[in-house]
């Protein structure tokens, strides 16, 4: 690990101490949730516990992985930090030897999103009441979008539970995996892309909003200018199918998890709560 930092690392003296401690951090994470992993294979087979559970179970290692298994990382970092020479005072770097980033990122970018079945059973991953209280706390706006969109509210919806996990894994209010570009409000957060085929650990600058309906209307923007092929998509499917063919995920499962994901018992659960409300919004 200490020879990738070294080798995408700027020079001492410009990165922050704060930014690159993050970062390492962040490293160190991705390296437990490796682990966590491969631990995890000699267990009982997932399809055992029902179904999503598989999806449930990797979303869980990340958590554990990124959260409660820092505390082990003190010396490990302290260690990296004086070999890159990580006592510098400047702004922290974008992000560690990652590729430009794309006006908004691949589906894959998402931990969560990684860590999807194909069937999109990632739905799954969610309780009920926690997949509900997320979507009763955007709805409105995801209705709105749809609207200016002219495409199914429930596709935009299935593609925010794809990117958070029901709104498990939402930093920085980022409903849709959106990359910070030069000049925009972002924070560096460890991700996955799909390289030759090969999901693979990266760390890249995702946008930051002041709240989930910045996130929505910047979305809303992103997808008129860029993806103008999914507007006026009435159905989930051609929705779905419209963002994989435009570039918008590098996960070639990624129309077929939106798709599940808006098909599952969940999801019609989730709906049912929403639109009983007085300002529940129109039915998808």
């Amino acid at each position: 690990m200490a020879l990738t930092i070294a080798s995408a690392a700027p020079a001492a003296g410009s990165a922050s101490q704060p930014g690159m401690t993050a970062t390492v951090k962040h490293l160190a994470g991705m390296l437990w949730y490796e682990m966590l992993s491969e631990l995890n294979k000699s267990g009982p087979d997932p399809s055992t516990l029902g179904a999503g559970s598989g999806s449930f179970q990797d979303m869980f290692l990340w958590s554990v992985a990124q959260n409660d298994f820092s505390k082990y990382d003190t010396a490990l970092t302290s260690a990296t930090l004086r070999q890159i020479g990580g006592h510098a005072d400047a702004a922290p770097a974008t992000a560690a030897a990652a590729p430009a980033p794309a006006p908004v990122s691949p589906i894959t970018s998402s931990p969560v999103a990684a860590a999807t079945a194909p069937d999109g059973s990632a739905s799954g991953a969610a309780t009920v009441q926690q997949a509900t209280n997320f979507a009763k706390t955007i709805w409105p706006d995801i209705v709105s979008a749809a609207k200016q969109l002219n495409v199914p509210p429930v596709a935009v919806l299935a593609q925010t539970a794809l990117e958070t996990g029901w709104g498990v894994a939402a930093a920085g209010n980022n409903l849709f995996g959106i990359k910070a570009t030069d000049g925009q409000a972002g924070s560096v957060r460890a991700t996955h892309e799909v390289v030759d085929g090969v999901l693979t650990p990266q760390a890249a600058s995702f946008r930051d909003y002041g709240s989930t309906a910045d996130s929505v209307s910047d979305y809303v923007g992103q997808i008129q200018s860029a993806f103008q092929n999914v507007v006026g998509q009435n159905s989930v499917g051609g929705f779905a199918s419209a963002l994989q063919s435009g570039g918008y995920a590098t996960d070639t499962s990624y129309a077929a998890k939106i798709v599940a994901i808006s098909q599952s018992p969940l999801m019609q659960q989730v709906l049912q709560s929403v639109e009983s409300q007085p300002d529940g919004g129109v039915s998808p």
